[in-house]
């Protein structure tokens, strides 16, 4: 059963602020680890004023970009190589927003590639507080799904093109969400498709306490690391976000990580179960 009607009866509404400066966020969310929305904090941003479609499909950049097929954290790993110019043409077509899965294009790279678009956001009030960032862009249909997970690092999630809905949950919760055995860099996953959800094997989910809030273009998210997070596209998006390490995570969570991708890549640890491959003929297959 779809469990996303239920949840969003009994949730509450994450906080909201409308105007904050940097001391203030750094004292009572950013060290307090408190998720929270920072409402219409982009809209001064070059990149609310200017990045859509028509932007994107413009840059001068004819490279094939790694697209995830469907919710890959709780569903079958699944993903497909297209040209740039070519997706973000495509996601015009009303037929983009039929499928079944959709094509996500995630955590992809802009500012490797176009280093001066840095300068179309703003994520000072989290950099300010870390010592490295890792900043990517995020851009698909109405309807994606990035399924229960938490992640690492602390995180700030811009939404520019479009509407998010975003489910929260504590990490006191952590149980309750079944965390999965599932391989992917930085995070960790949960068991639990709340669009396919089966009772009988996760009933615990049912207890968790769960926020959530309606992103609108101009709205910034902050969500601490540890906290569990579900992301639905109402619109055709534009995202970025920007993934903060502390000292803390640079220090020990770095080499952890890089650890264990240097064994996954080379099949010593969880080499089957990921959302970095897949299985084609039973060839085990990289994006």
């Amino acid at each position: 059963m779809d469990l996303l009607p239920h949840i969003l009866e009994k949730s509450q509404l994450l906080e909201i602020v409308y105007d904050i400066d940097q001391n203030t966020f750094e004292k009572n969310y950013f060290n307090k680890k408190r998720p929270v929305l920072l409402k219409g904090f982009a809209k001064q941003w070059p990149a609310y004023q200017k990045w859509n479609l028509d932007f994107f499909e413009n840059l001068e950049f004819k490279e094939k970009v790694e697209l995830e097929i469907g919710n890959v954290m709780q569903k079958e790993s699944d993903f497909e190589h297209q040209n740039f110019q070519d997706y973000i043409h495509g996601l015009r077509h009303p037929e983009m927003d039929k499928a079944k899965d959709k094509s996500y294009l995630s955590m992809f790279e802009v500012f490797e590639y176009f280093p001066e678009l840095i300068n179309d956001v703003d994520f000072s009030y989290l950099t300010k507080n870390t010592l490295d960032d890792v900043p990517a862009a995020w851009i698909g249909p109405k309807g994606t799904i990035t399924g229960f997970h938490t992640d690492n690092y602390n995180n700030m999630l811009a939404q520019i093109m479009g509407r998010k809905l975003v489910l929260i949950a504590a990490p006191a919760f952590n149980k309750k969400m079944y965390p999965s055995k599932k391989f992917d860099l930085g995070s960790t996953l949960s068991e639990v498709d709340i669009n396919n959800y089966d009772k009988s094997a996760h009933p615990d989910l049912l207890d968790v306490e769960f926020l959530k809030v309606e992103m609108e273009p101009g709205d910034v998210l902050f969500n601490p690391q540890g906290w569990w997070h579900y992301v639905k596209s109402l619109d055709t998006s534009i995202s970025v976000n920007n993934f903060g390490y502390t000292l803390k995570d640079t220090l020990f969570l770095k080499p952890i990580e890089s650890l264990k991708i240097s064994l996954h890549y080379r099949g010593f640890y969880r080499a089957n179960n990921c959302t970095c491959h897949k299985m084609v003929d039973g060839i085990r297959v990289a994006k």
